[in-house]
């Protein structure tokens, strides 16, 4: 069993600073001005917001979401470091930061649940550049009955050659333990640079078979540049 609770939500402030938290705890929601969105960005909190301006697409497990421009206008992402065009959509991970118009929306998306194991990740930074370490933190819980519960970890998104992992826990009821992940840039080629997903999933599969939470974080992984050089004689 996916993740079936996850703890997402998005936080928009208007362009005077007002703020109001709205829960991502459905299968699709829209954006836009007009009263019938599920997110509804009122004209005098702030300009450019079209009567269905977006809208949000859970993926797999309610992991992360899917945002898509309805609209006729660009959607500024990252500081205005990422666009998004009119008609494109992409995927949005803890931490995102999206410009709908006026308004600055913040999403919180980096802690899943099941019915007995909660996950989550902490990230020290977003940016992995080719020599420095992200340093991250995985808390992982046992929210079941079952005592002495062996947890295992996996990531998904990355190969095992660009980041080190500590050993799944050992939990009782109710007790929870963090685990170190340190994520490198191996320089593979098979891993393009940019926005990547990054999922941490827990499993017990003695205590809880068939059970898994999962959470996820974006990173952004710098290029890097490889060069060869092959010199031949020329006959003289």
């Amino acid at each position: 069993m996916d993740a079936r609770q996850t703890r997402n939500r998005v936080e928009v402030i208007d362009r005077e600073g007002w703020r109001k938290e709205y829960p991502l705890d459905r299968a699709i929601l829209h954006i836009g001005s007009d009263s019938r969105n599920d997110i509804v960005l009122e004209g005098g909190r702030g300009a450019g917001i079209e009567a269905r301006h977006a809208q949000l697409i859970a993926t797999a497990g309610s992991r992360s979401y899917r945002l898509v421009n309805l609209s006729q206008l660009p959607i500024p992402m990252d500081g205005g470091t990422r666009i998004l065009p009119p008609r494109g959509a992409t995927d949005i991970y803890d931490r995102d930061v999206v410009r709908i118009g006026e308004h600055t929306f913040r999403f919180v998306m980096g802690e899943g649940t099941s019915t007995s194991i909660s996950v989550s990740l902490q990230l020290s930074e977003i940016r992995l550049a080719t020599d420095t370490l992200l340093d991250g933190v995985i808390t992982v819980q046992n929210l079941g009955t079952v005592p002495g519960a062996q947890f295992k970890l996996a990531i998904e998104g990355l190969t095992p050659a660009w980041y080190a992992l500590g050993p799944g826990p050992i939990l009782f009821p109710g007790a929870q333990k963090d685990v170190l992940l340190q994520i490198r840039h191996a320089k593979e080629s098979g891993i393009p640079a940019g926005p990547r997903g990054v999922t941490v999933r827990a499993m017990a599969p003695d205590a809880y078979p068939g059970e898994s939470a999962a959470a996820t974080q974006s990173i952004r992984i710098d290029p890097f540049h490889s060069h060869a050089i092959r010199l031949t004689l020329a006959d003289t």
